[in-house]
């Protein structure tokens, strides 16, 4: 009965008149609507985006009829057939190991940097970064994500052998505690390092934007990768972002970017998504794709949500980064309730109860 119960709203961008109107007739066909631009039922705009609306059973309809229709509409309607079976995943590879999401799961941020915006400057020796990492473990980290660069707003980029001399020794701690460890860096050369150290995933702020080589380097070690969004550079993201289409233009650069890890051969399967909270965006805009994050699962890929002790809390509450746990659980709860499979929090202990409250209260369900 879902199919037949079940409304969704598809946008398809850039389409010719010609093709607007026949997805326009063929959707009125199937039962369903269609909305185009002014003027394309005569032809007098260029492109038209079309949005369709109807059930899943409608939309499938729609599909197969425009497999024999002109003008490259067979292969929209691959693409809408794909889009409506393709579910989220419930796991993700790395390096020849599955892992389920079946629960959300932390990733506790451990910089091992001097200027990071909330921590820097608090792992500068042996003893301590082994000290924080059995803590992570023992509160319920199930990832740790080591950077060794800071990418606040405002920050400047470092060099590639200070970044290597920050993160190697404290990957070859993690590993030898037997921890999954995520690597926060942009950068392909010390992804591979990283990687040859037994990493296990590179979390990439830049969606492979930044370095044309780190989809090949995570590629070649089967390793997850996980993909986010940012508008410009850490230096220079937050002098007035703008966007004409906020959350479409995200999901578009991550789509681009999914698509750029399959090609240079990264296992559909190991890629995560991040829509980039703080990155080139305005406290509006953070709170906006929070507030409608329900729309990036439909894209199949798991979901990271990072925001902790951020701006979008600070900018609220007034509070400086270590006083935002409380805003921090309440948005992270949300972001857990909508969808996220992963949240990247300073905060482990808090955000592993958090997660087992929040997950808990999602899938319950009448037994009547």
């Amino acid at each position: 009965m879902a199919d037949k119960a079940v409304a969704r709203a598809v946008k398809i961008c850039g389409l010719t008149p010609a093709q607007g109107n026949i997805i326009k007739q063929e959707s009125l066909a199937c039962g369903i609507d269609a909305a185009v631009c002014r003027g394309t039922v005569n032809c007098a705009v260029e492109r038209t985006d079309v949005l369709i609306i109807g059930t899943e059973r409608g939309l499938k309809a729609l599909s197969e009829r425009l497999a024999v229709q002109p003008f490259n509409l067979p292969e929209t309607g691959i693409a809408l057939k794909s889009f409506l079976t393709k579910s989220k995943k419930r796991s993700f590879f790395s390096r020849g190991r599955e892992f389920s999401l079946e629960k959300p799961l932390v990733m506790g941020i451990f910089n091992v940097t001097p200027d990071s915006f909330s921590d820097g400057g608090m792992l500068a020796n042996e003893e301590r970064v082994k000290a924080k990492l059995a803590l992570f473990a023992s509160q319920g980290a199930d990832i740790t994500d080591i950077g060794g660069e800071s990418t606040r707003p405002g920050s400047d980029a470092v060099s590639l052998e200070e970044e290597l001399a920050r993160i190697l020794p404290a990957v070859k701690l993690a590993k030898e505690m037997d921890l999954f460890v995520s690597v926060d860096t942009y950068k392909s050369k010390t992804a591979l390092k990283a990687l040859e150290k037994g990493a296990d995933m590179i979390n990439d702020i830049s969606g492979l934007t930044f370095d044309s080589d780190m989809a090949k380097v995570c590629a070649d070690f089967g390793a997850a990768v996980c993909l986010m969004h940012i508008k410009g550079e850490p230096k220079s993201m937050q002098e007035a972002p703008s966007y004409a289409n906020l959350l479409e233009e995200v999901k578009s650069f991550l789509y681009d970017s999914a698509d750029a890890a399959v090609k240079a051969g990264v296992r559909e399967d190991s890629i995560i998504l991040d829509p980039g909270f703080g990155f080139g965006k305005t406290l509006k805009d953070n709170h906006v794709i929070l507030k409608y994050l329900e729309e990036f699962t439909s894209m199949g890929f798991p979901l990271l949500a990072g925001m902790s002790r951020k701006s979008m809390i600070g900018g609220i509450t007034g509070k400086p980064p270590q006083e935002r746990l409380i805003g921090t659980k309440s948005l992270e709860a949300v972001a857990v309730f909508k969808g996220a499979d992963i949240i990247r929090s300073h905060d482990v202990a808090e955000t592993a109860e958090m997660i087992k409250v929040v997950d808990y209260l999602r899938k319950a369900g009448c037994d009547a």
